[in-house]
C-alpha cells in the first residue's frame, strides 16, 4: 500500500502526463479559436505546407501531413470551396493536379498566426509557463535544425 500511495503522488507530478493533459486542454482552446476563422489544426497545418511549397502535389501533401490521400482529398475539397485552396493543371489522363494557396488563404493563415501568437502569449507569459514556454520554443527550434540537416549519414 505504502509502494501504490507513492507511485500515486509520483505520477501526479509525471512531467509526460502533465504534458498530454495540458496539451489537451490547450488543442481545445486553439481549435476553438481556430474555428472561427473557418479553419482546424488539420487545415492549418495543410495551409502551412502549402504555403512553404506551393505548387506540391496531392501524394506529397500527404505524405507531409501524415495521412492518406483518400483522406486528404475531403479536407482539400472543403479548404477549395472556403477558398483557401486552389488547384492548377491535373486536365488530361497522367497529369496530377497541384494545389495552391489562394490570397484568401494566404490571409487565413497569417490570421491564424497571429491568434496562436496571442493564444502563446496569454499562456507563457509568466512564471514557470513562462520557464516552459521558453522550453518548448527551443525544443521547437531544436527539431528545425534536425529536419533541415536531414537524416544521418551511416
Amino acid at each position: 500500500m505504502v509502494e501504490a500511495n507513492r507511485l500515486a503522488q509520483q505520477s501526479a507530478f509525471n512531467a509526460a502526463l502533465t504534458m498530454i493533459v495540458q496539451a489537451r486542454v490547450i488543442e481545445q482552446r486553439v481549435e476553438t479559436e481556430l474555428k472561427s476563422l473557418g479553419l482546424s489544426l488539420r487545415r492549418l497545418g495543410l495551409l502551412g505546407h502549402l504555403g512553404a511549397a506551393p505548387g506540391i502535389s496531392f501524394s506529397e501533401l500527404a505524405r507531409r501531413a501524415g495521412i492518406k490521400v483518400q483522406s486528404l482529398h475531403p479536407i482539400v475539397d472543403a479548404l477549395i470551396e472556403q477558398g483557401f485552396v486552389t488547384t492548377v493543371g491535373g486536365v488530361g489522363q497522367g497529369r496530377a493536379a497541384v494545389l495552391q494557396l489562394t490570397a484568401q488563404g494566404t490571409e487565413a493563415a497569417d490570421r491564424a498566426k497571429h491568434l496562436l501568437l496571442k493564444i502563446d502569449g496569454e499562456l507563457f507569459s509568466d512564471g514557470a509557463w513562462k520557464e516552459l514556454g521558453d522550453a518548448l520554443r527551443e525544443v521547437a527550434r531544436a527539431r528545425q535544425r534536425e529536419l533541415r540537416a536531414g537524416p544521418p549519414v551511416v
